[in-house]
């Protein structure tokens, strides 16, 4: 056996940077070819915090940057199909401008409350539909795309628990926060429902992820951070899913199940934690008694000019969960004014926008903006991209889990990426097919 020459070390170091200099130059030019292409810009918004350039009064977003890049990417995009007489529409982003109608409509006749850029916002997220589709097309990987925005967002998730960094709201920079929210949100449960998204997207994107309970781990402990309970019933669930979808033997899934419950119950009644200490009043039945109450007490507004003066988390009374008594007072009374209101406004509802910028119920405030037609017509445009695969089918159920106490709905980075992971995997599904007539 040869003694190891002392050029050896050398030659290893040569060998190490010379390695690290072809990475970094392959993943630039890939960089650098993302950057010439403007349909993919998009992809980039969803790695960068909401910072509104223009305010608008009483409303949380204003003008960004976000919407100049998909202002652009809009303009492109029709150029490109009327140049190349190419007006086929998949049938997602049909459904969508479908529902953007619908909503439209649901403005128009109720145009003296109601907000026709809540409407409007939905074009927007349906240009990430085509980033998606051709991010796949042009060969980058959806897969590292998603583990990245997972990535970034719970490394600043950890850091603003710790209180290393801020965070950036619409206003701008926060040297402070109360609650981690990461990166690419301004809100914890935001932040929650899109980690929601991008997990699904994640694991249920192919048969078997790799890694599967680093991912788990990781997301779900970032999730637990934020303090967004609905976001972490949707990641229990989602877990779930997928474990009995891998498991072989169903009885031993369901013990282990119950065990893991437990323990998992166990440890946040003993381990001071913020999930803990905001749901010690939840089950309590002063809750309904208070809601009652306060049905009792707020009075009709057939004008529909704007929620009553109260619901302060900070004043809700001992035994009471402050979250509830907050959405109490929101859904009194918009539940007493629709059912106060003639039956014809449960076609079309009161329009988007009539109920303020946060209802924080994304359901109630879904039949209740855009009435029967609209929520149907959403129905429609959920599944739509749920029969696309099993990522996007987790995702909506995800989307729909945080409807219940969030207007998830609205919330621009966790639809902007649904939409994404649509116009992903119709790109997948669209090459799949060609790829079968190829070989037939």
């Amino acid at each position: 056996m040869s003694t190891p020459s002392r050029y050896e070390p050398a030659h290893v170091g040569v060998f190490a940077i010379v390695t690290f200099a072809e990475v970094v130059y392959r993943y630039s030019k890939k960089v650098v070819e993302l950057l010439t292409r403007p349909i993919l810009w998009p992809a980039i918004l969803l790695f960068i915090p909401k910072i509104n350039l223009i305010s608008f009064r009483e409303e949380t977003a204003g003008i960004r940057l976000d919407d100049v890049v998909l202002l652009t990417a809009i303009c492109l995009l029709l150029c490109s199909w009327i140049v190349e007489l190419e007006f086929h529409l998949d049938t997602v982003p049909a459904m969508g401008l479908a529902v953007v109608a619908v909503f439209c409509t649901s403005n128009l006749l109720n145009a003296d409350h109601s907000n026709v850029l809540y409407s409007l916002r939905l074009v927007e997220y349906l240009v990430f539909f085509w980033s998606g589709k051709y991010l796949v097309r042009y060969g980058y990987d959806f897969a590292l795309l998603v583990k990245l925005l997972i990535g970034v967002n719970c490394g600043v998730i950890l850091m603003q628990y710790v209180g290393i960094v801020g965070g950036f709201t619409a206003d701008g920079y926060e040297s402070a926060v109360e609650r981690p929210f990461g990166l690419s949100a301004n809100h914890p449960a935001e932040m929650g429902a899109f980690l929601n998204l991008l997990f699904a997207a994640l694991v249920f994107g192919s048969k078997t992820a790799a890694r599967f309970w680093y991912w788990c781990a990781l997301t779900g402990l970032c999730i637990f951070i934020t303090g967004s309970r609905s976001a972490l019933f949707a990641h229990c669930l989602l877990t779930l899913v997928y474990v009995y979808k891998h498991s072989r033997n169903k009885a031993v899934f369901a013990l282990r199940t119950a065990v893991v419950s437990g323990l998992l119950f166990t440890v946040f009644a003993v381990i001071p934690n913020a999930v803990s200490s905001r749901s010690a009043d939840l089950f309590s039945p002063q809750n309904l008694e208070t809601f009652r109450a306060v049905y009792d007490d707020i009075p009709v507004d057939r004008q529909f000019t704007g929620f009553v003066d109260g619901g302060d988390p900070g004043e809700a009374p001992e035994g009471v969960d402050p979250s509830w008594y907050m959405r109490g007072y929101k859904w009194a009374q918009v539940v007493k004014t629709m059912f106060a209101s003639p039956w014809t406004v449960w076609i079309f509802g009161l329009g988007p926008g009539a109920l303020t910028p946060a209802l924080d119920g994304g359901w109630l405030r879904l039949i209740s903006e855009t009435g029967v037609v609209g929520t149907i017509a959403f129905l429609f445009l959920m599944r739509k991209i749920s029969i696309l695969n099993a990522a996007c089918v987790m995702a909506v159920v995800a989307l729909a889990v945080n409807m219940l106490m969030v207007d998830s709905h609205n919330a621009y980075k966790v639809m902007a990426f649904l939409f994404f992971l649509a116009g992903g995997h119709s790109s997948v599904q669209s090459c799949d097919r060609r790829d079968a007539c190829a070989s037939a």
